[in-house]
This record gives structure tokens, sequence and C-alpha cells, in this order.
């Protein structure tokens, strides 16, 4: 504006000297006097000075509109500030102290002022910036605010009837649950028609309780299967109960003899019916092999994650001879489709894993396929590494039980890998070598959880066996070869496996355990070589009573923590829980240690109903209903003792 006040007058004058001179030049052609030359200088002096006073004029009037203008502007702006339904607050950008506000702050805050505070005011601006829009509820309001970084200013807007629309949508999303009744054929086989009436009633009289008391909609698929219809709004309630009803039916059926859990799978959504169904059905599938008697949720979205209820209780899903023998046949066909055949155990194997790897090699090899054992000599347990060696000593397993760098060597485009004693891919041997395979197959006996392959073509996950080489062994004996399939250093290390996560045949044991632990021996298995592998060496032992000695007592659970700044292994720790777990009126052991690879590592164990697998999924491990363990970065073991305290306590 300035520039243009400047820029007038000046062009008023150029403009005028050159009219001047114009006419100057004009006179001089025509012979004017002098008198009449000056007479017409003082005519073009007045009218240069008439038109600048003018455009002064003009120019002061122009200004004082404009300044009218925004003067008019800015307290209609600041009206619209004062009196807009939009609270206005400005902050410091040193201390996050509130500069300005507007009157609708003063509105919204008039009996909450401790949110107008500095250290408020932070917390909120610091949330908006991890999480975007935030949410404040102020009374019986809810607040959007937004950020304007440069100002410093925050705008709170009334979304209440927002927040709300997004609630009832949200409580109004469908939900399909799937209920089945664990070992429902073993119950009703081989009893009479009226005892059969009897479960079947008390079935269904449990299953119409739970429809009356919760008001959702329950189908009967079969004697065995119901199917529930509800919203969001109902589950919620349900989940706030911790899903009561499933203890409830647990211990009433156990009262009348029957040997009946439930499993449940559910699932929720705004849209798609066909997905959140099918959802819900993978939901049943890993509540029951993860051991039933159990609840497993998950919204029907790629990135949700499960939440799991019950699972307080020992597996009592009773394994199928007809499954196990389907398994066979399915592995049958799949190892015959491959190239060659790898197995794999988890990391830092354990006997089971070694004695479940070999069976699988001699399963794919009487199937006329190569397979080989792989190990990372880097991760070998004491036991393990004499295992090893016996193998090698012959040809056969000198050439196929091999190491990771010669397995890349032979794995082939059409190769099948086949993860034994494990279901977790972040447990898995070797993680790259196990995503260079386009074809896997999983047996294990740990409950399952999210963290599983993605490219499974078989899935033989059975929390009620003892051990994976209980699991393989029985899939072997369903091959129709009536000849030798076992030499006796193998039949040896399969039935080690067993006899190691059964503490001797003294725990987690059915009918089918010890048929398959004859089996192995009928393949000439030798308890003393057995004895030889299992062997401790001294020191190790002295390790064990250290952690032992070192251990306190709280409520019938034991805590055995390392020495401090001392290191162990795996071997060492185990044993320590297993030895705590023999002591009278113990009924869980954790053992804390400083592991020699520079983390804290976890063994857990129980007996009874004292679920230790879902304490170490806490902590990130995982494992069997009474037996786990879990690996702890940037912890002492102190801290990590502490923490499954607390975890117990909840």
């Amino acid at each position: 504006m300035k520039r243009f006040e400047m820029f007038v007058p000046l062009a008023i004058i150029i403009f005028m000297t050159v009219v001047y001179l114009f006419e100057l030049l004009i006179l001089r052609f025509a012979n004017f006097q002098q008198t009449e030359i000056v007479l017409l200088l003082i005519v073009n002096v007045v009218i240069t000075i008439v038109f600048l006073v003018s455009s002064r004029a003009a120019s002061a009037k122009n200004l004082d509109n404009i300044r009218a203008l925004n003067d008019l502007a800015e307290n209609s702006l600041n009206a619209t500030l004062d009196t807009m339904p939009i609270g206005v607050l400005r902050y410091s950008d040193k201390d996050y102290t509130p500069e300005w506000f507007n009157p609708y702050v003063d509105i919204i805050f008039a009996n909450d002022e401790e949110k107008l505070q500095a250290d408020k005011i932070k917390e909120i601006v610091q949330d908006i910036d991890d999480q975007g829009v935030q949410y404040l509820p102020v009374g019986k309001k809810k607040y959007a605010i937004k950020i304007d970084h440069q100002k410093h200013l925050l705008y709170f807007i009334d979304a209440t009837s927002e927040v709300v629309a997004k609630t009832i949508t949200s409580e109004s999303r469908p939900v399909i649950g799937i209920i089945s009744v664990d070992n429902y054929d073993d119950a009703t086989d081989l009893i009479s028609d009226s005892s059969r009436t009897l479960i079947n009633n008390f079935i269904a009289t449990k299953i119409d309780a739970i429809s009356s008391k919760y008001n959702v909609y329950t189908s009967r698929y079969n004697a065995s299967r119901y199917y529930v219809y509800t919203n969001y709004l109902t589950l919620k309630k349900i989940m706030d109960d911790k899903f009561e009803f499933v203890t409830t039916f647990r211990e009433e059926a156990a009262e009348k003899n029957f040997s009946l859990t439930l499993s449940i799978g559910m699932s929720y959504g705004l849209e798609n019916f066909s997905k959140i169904g099918r959802t819900a059905l993978n939901n049943l599938e890993l509540a029951l092999v993860r051991g039933g008697d159990q609840v497993v949720i998950k919204e029907n979205i790629n990135t949700a994650k499960p939440i799991y209820f019950g699972g307080n209780s020992a597996s009592h899903i009773q394994k199928s001879r007809t499954r196990a023998r389907a398994i066979a046949t399915a592995l049958r066909t799949i190892v015959r489709e491959s190239d060659n055949v790898f197995v794999m155990g988890h990391k830092y194997p354990d006997m089971d894993a070694l004695g479940a790897a070999v069976v699988t090699k001699i399963f794919a090899n009487m199937n006329d396929k190569e397979a080989f054992v792989v190990y990372d000599e880097n991760q070998l347990l004491p036991d393990v590494e004499r295992a090893i060696d016996k193998l090698n000593e012959s040809k056969d397993g000198f050439a196929h039980i091999i190491r990771m760098d010669t397995a890349r060597q032979l794995k082939k485009t059409n190769s099948l890998l086949i993860m034994v004693d494990h279901s977790k891919t972040s447990q898995t041997m070797d993680y790259e070598f196990y995503k260079s395979f386009a074809k896997v197959v999983v047996i294990d006996h740990h409950r399952r959880d999210e963290d599983f392959p993605k490219n499974a073509l078989l899935t033989y996950i059975e929390s009620g066996a003892s051990s994976a080489s209980e699991l393989v062994t029985e899939v072997l004996q369903y091959q129709n070869d009536q000849a030798q399939k076992m030499s006796k250093v193998e039949a040896s290390i399969a039935l080690a496996g067993i006899s190691v996560d059964t503490k001797n045949f003294s725990k987690g044991t059915t009918t089918r355990t010890f048929e398959a632990a004859s089996f192995l021996r009928s393949q000439g298995a030798d308890n003393n070589l057995i004895k030889k592998l299992l062997a401790t060496e001294f020191d190790k032992y002295k390790k064990v009573n250290e952690i032992v000695l070192n251990a306190e007592f709280h409520d019938h659970i034991a805590f055995g923590v390392g020495l401090y700044r001392k290191m162990y292994d795996n071997v060492t720790t185990a044993k320590a829980a297993d030895t705590l777990l023999d002591m009278v009126g113990v009924d869980a052991a954790f053992t804390i240690v400083n592991h020699e690879k520079g983390y804290v590592a976890v063994s857990a164990r129980s007996s009874g109903d004292f679920n230790v697998q879902r304490i170490m999924e806490k902590l990130g491990g995982g494992g069997h209903f009474n037996n786990a363990a879990a690996q702890v970065y940037d912890k002492t073991p102190n801290d990590v003792k502490e923490e499954i305290v607390t975890l117990i306590n909840s």
C-alpha cells in the first residue's frame, strides 16, 4: 500500500512534465512569446498540484476504507471465535502453559479446570502427535482435538454425537460363534441309549442356559456342535464375565462323570458374514489344537490378534486313531510329491525334537524319498550331541544327519520341510532356511498360537500328546510295511524323547503313550543306551543344585533364580525346574537364569491345573500346559521374576 501511495504522485509529476515539454516544443515552432510560455508553465504547475491534491485525498480515503474493512473483519473474527461452538486455545511453545483461549473453552472446562494445566496440555499435544486426532472426555461429552503446530493452537470440537454413532455401530457388529463339545464321540461310544440321552440332555440344557442368560440365538448343528449368533455388545458382556460358563460346564460335567468340555471359536466384524464365519471356524480349530476347554476370539481382519479365555485345565481332548491314520495317509502323499525332505526342530533342540525328527526321516525313507535331519552345531545340547554322534556311527546316519550349511546346498525347489516339536516360526532353528520352503508340514504337541506358518500344507498338532516323538511314532505305525522300520539307535533316541518329556513316564501320559513306547521297544530301543544318552555331567549337576538351593517358595510356587552374574544352559535350567516341581507342596516351578547366549532364560513346570504355558506366552515364549519356556531380553532375572509374580497375581 505504501509503495502504491508513493508511485501515484510521482507518476502525475512525470506525466505533467512530459506534457509541458511537449507543449513547449509546439510553442517554439509556433513562434509564441516568452510571456505566453511562462503562463503555460504556471497553468501546468497548477494542474499538477490539483492532481496531486486530488490523488492524495483519494489515497487517504481508500486507506481509511481498507482500515475500516480490516477492523470490521477482525472484530467479526474475534466475535466468531468468542461465540462459535469450537474451543480455541493457544499454548506456549516453551512450557505448554495456556496463553489465551476463547470463552467456549471456559464453557467446556468449567467444572474440570485441571485439564487446562500445562502438563495436561502437553500430554494432549504428545498424544495427538502419536495417534492423530484424539477424543477427550469432559463430563458427559467428548471433544475431538485438532492441533495447529505452527500457531500453537488447539481446537476442541464437540464430537459427542459422532462418538455415540461410532459406539452404536461398534456394538452392533455381528458375531458368529461355534461351540464344540470336546470328547463327545468318546464319551458316547459304547454306552447305552439311555446314557447317551442323559449326556445329550445335559449338553442341550447348558447351551439353552447360555442362550437365556445372554439373550443370544443358538442353533444346533449336531449333537456336539452349536452355532451362536449375537452382536458385539453382548459378546463384550460375555467377555467381561470371562466366559465363566465354560468353567461351569466342565465342573458340572465332571460331577456327573462326563469327560466333556467346551471349545469355542468366535469372530465379529462390520461386513462379509462369510469371512466372519470362516474366521470363527479357524478360531475353533485353534482352540482345539491348543487343548480344548477354552475360547478363541478374533476379529475378521488380518491384523487382529486372537484373544484367549479359559485353557486353565490340562488338555482332555483324546487323540483319535482315525485322525492319526488320516494324517499318515496325507503325509505320505505330500512326501511322495516332493523331491526330498528336510526335518528340523526348534532352537536348541531337546531329545524329543531329535527323536521326532529321526522317526519322521524314517517315515519319508519308507515312502521312497531321501530325507535329512537338520541341526545347527552351534545349538547342540550335550545329550543331543551325544545322540547325533551315535547316529553318525552308521553310514546312513552320517549322510543324512546334516548341518545347516549342508542342508542349504541340498535343498531343491520342490523340497519339503517338516517342522517337529514346535509350531512357532520365531522358535524354528533357522528362520531364513524355513522361509526358503514353499511346502511346509507341522507336527507338534504344544499349544498353537498366532505365530504359525501361513503356508503349512498339513498340520498335526495334538496338545493332548505327551511328546512329538509319540505323535510321529504313532503315524509311523500306520505304514503298511511290517518289516523292521528302525535301528536300535533310532528307536532308543525316539524313546528317550518320550522319556524326557514325560519325566520317565510320570506325567502327561496316556495309554497311547505306552503303546508308542511299546512299539519302540519292539524295534530294539535299549534302556541302557537311553541312560547313557541322558546322563548328566557332574558340573551340570552342580549348577542344577545351585539354582535349587537358591530357590524361594510363595504359595505353592517355587522360584529358582540363578546366581548373580553366572551363566547357565537350557538343560541345567530345565532340570532345575523339574527338581523343584518334585518338592512337596509345589504346584508350579519357575527357574530364571542368565543364559550363556546373553538373554534371561525361563523354564516353567507345573502339575495339576496350573497353566504355565499362558504365563510364558505373556513373556514371548510358549510350550505345553505343564511344560513351557521363554527367552527375555534386556532384563535381569529378578526383574523377570517380579513380572511372573505380577502375571500370576493377575
